[in-house]
């Protein structure tokens, strides 16, 4: 299947453009995540003042999906083939293959260069003012300041998707987990001890 077919726009005639450093990188981010069992979608892209559709230059509110039916998918070829159409956000469905936590750079920051973050064994990504960990699906987040968990089947971007604050980088890899989400009650263990901490220096 033609990857056109499904976005929300016309077909068009036209060559392809050469792919710059920041395309193939975000192509071999998608390859690899679905490779290893993460389900994702492509999104709209951040040009550096606006979202996109990213194959044209149509304006779109935010993050969302550029797919008309919004579906998720796992096979590396659906992958290559999309993000060899455009530089897009690497989309992932909250509560599909993962839990979703936000929480404020600072406060993941001190979890993580205390070692409160290594038994919750987390995948943490980051940019800016927030930073995300990677939980197993099912988890009940419990009141923590400025923490938040991600709506089921809401969109979150993966690394190393350019955003509006920078570009997502991993703190804590994939390949650090073994591709495994992390343990949520440890994470959120983690954070809570992390509260009362210093900042880092």
């Amino acid at each position: 299947m033609n990857p056109l077919d499904e976005l929300d726009w016309p077909a068009r005639d036209g060559g392809t453009e050469p792919l710059d450093q920041p395309h193939h990188r975000l192509r071999a981010a998608a390859v690899r995540y679905v490779t290893h069992g993460w389900r994702v979608l492509p999104g709209s892209v951040w040009d550096g003042q606006r979202y996109t559709l990213g194959h044209v230059p149509t304006p779109v509110d935010g993050l969302v999906p550029v797919m008309l039916s919004g579906r998720s998918f796992g096979q590396p070829r659906q992958a290559s083939s999309w993000w060899s159409v455009a530089p897009y956000t690497i989309l992932a469905r909250a509560g599909a293959d993962f839990d979703v936590v936000s929480a404020p750079t600072p406060l993941v920051g001190r979890a993580l260069q205390h070692g409160a973050l290594f038994h919750a064994k987390a995948p943490v990504f980051g940019v800016g003012a927030r930073a995300w960990l990677l939980v197993r699906p099912g988890f009940r987040l419990r009141r923590v300041p400025g923490v938040r968990l991600a709506e089921q089947g809401s969109v979150v971007a993966l690394p190393p998707t350019p955003l509006p604050g920078g570009q997502l980088r991993w703190w804590t890899s994939p390949e650090q987990t073994g591709w495994c989400p992390g343990d949520g009650d440890a994470a959120q263990a983690a954070l809570m001890a992390a509260l009362d901490r210093p900042e880092p220096r």
